[in-house]
Parts: structure tokens; sequence; C-alpha cells
């Protein structure tokens, strides 16, 4: 079995025929590994990660994530993954847990589990103590760990983090990658 769980294979991805966002670009994605995927504004990063993620078709080219062709076989590839937005996602009118909550009946699990699941979360990423805070009340970094938690609501194989630090200070920008790396570590987990 390989250990390889992202693929890319010549991926291109063109806007009628002028703009291309993404110009054939290939890379592999070893299980358990940090990748970044770095480039200039423009340079397509955000639209690989929406082709790796089901929310745009290439082109051209072969995009698999673990082991599933994303255009092929879109369901199965969405329950491997789980993402982090570059724009903020949450619902600012529901509390810590009511997002938590809403992300979990949406990915269908259980709720024995789901609660289990949620105060776990929310525990590893020190908001168990807030999780009855509406979200309009928490910090911009409490709410991108939040919004990290909810990423890993359904337990997924890879967590895609698209500039999951802009806008944060540097004090709480060094809080989350540290907490990026103890995710690996604990969860066996490949970070994008």
């Amino acid at each position: 079995m390989s250990d390889i769980i992202i693929s890319a294979k010549d991926v291109v991805k063109k806007y009628g025929d002028d703009i291309t966002a993404v110009g054939g670009i290939s890379f592999d994605v070893k299980k358990g590994e940090i990748f970044a995927f770095l480039g200039p504004n423009g340079a397509g990063k955000s639209t690989t990660i929406k082709m790796l993620t089901t929310m745009l078709r290439p082109t051209s080219g072969v995009l698999k994530l673990a082991g599933h062709d994303v255009t092929k076989e879109r369901d199965s590839a969405r329950k491997a993954f789980g993402i982090v937005f570059q724009d903020p996602s949450l619902d600012e009118e529901l509390s810590a847990y009511e997002n938590m909550e809403l992300h979990a009946v949406l990915y269908g699990i259980p709720k024995k589990k789901r609660q289990k699941n949620i105060q776990e979360l929310l525990e590893l990423v020190e908001l168990w103590n807030r999780k009855d805070s509406m979200v309009k009340s928490l910090s911009g970094g409490m709410r991108r760990s939040l919004e990290i938690a909810r990423g890993l609501l359904h337990e997924p194989k890879v967590l895609f983090l698209d500039e999951p630090t802009l806008g944060l200070d540097t004090q709480t920008r060094n809080l989350m990658w540290n907490y990026v790396k103890k995710l690996r570590n604990e969860k066996d987990m490949t970070i994008f």
C-alpha cells in the first residue's frame, strides 16, 4: 500500500481561453506529512485546494485524495478531508458548541459520538470553557481554533488549511502552528 495520500498529476484549471489559474502542476503528499503549499497571490493555491476538495473540477489532469479520484469519487473523497477556509465560515449567531453540532449533523455523525467528539475537540483547542459563548464574542484566534476543531469533527485523514493564520497576531499565529503540529502527531493526520 502506498503512503501517498494526496497526488496531483499534470493538473490544469482554465477559465475560458484566456485565464489559466493552475498550469500543469504535479506533486505527491505522504501520509502524516505537513505539506506547505506556497506561492505568491494569484499563483493558484486556493484554486488547487478547491479542486482537491471537490469544489472545482480541473480542466485536465488527475487529483487523488486518500486513494479516491476527486472528480469521479467526490463523496468518498469528501469524507476523507476537513477544511478550514481562507475566509471565516462560522455562524456568528450560534455558540461555539452549536456550530460544532450543526457541522456534526451535516456529516451524519451519530448523536452519542457527536457529543463525545465535540467535547474532545473543544478541549483540544482549549475552548470547552467557552462552548456556550456566541461566536461573535470570540477573539480571532479562538474563531480560527474553532474552525479547525470543526474541520476535525468527522475524523478526516487530511486537513486542508487555506491561509489559517491570516489576520492573526504573531503570538496567536505561533500558537496556531504549534497546535497544527500537535494535531499531526496526536491524530496521525496529514496537514495541507
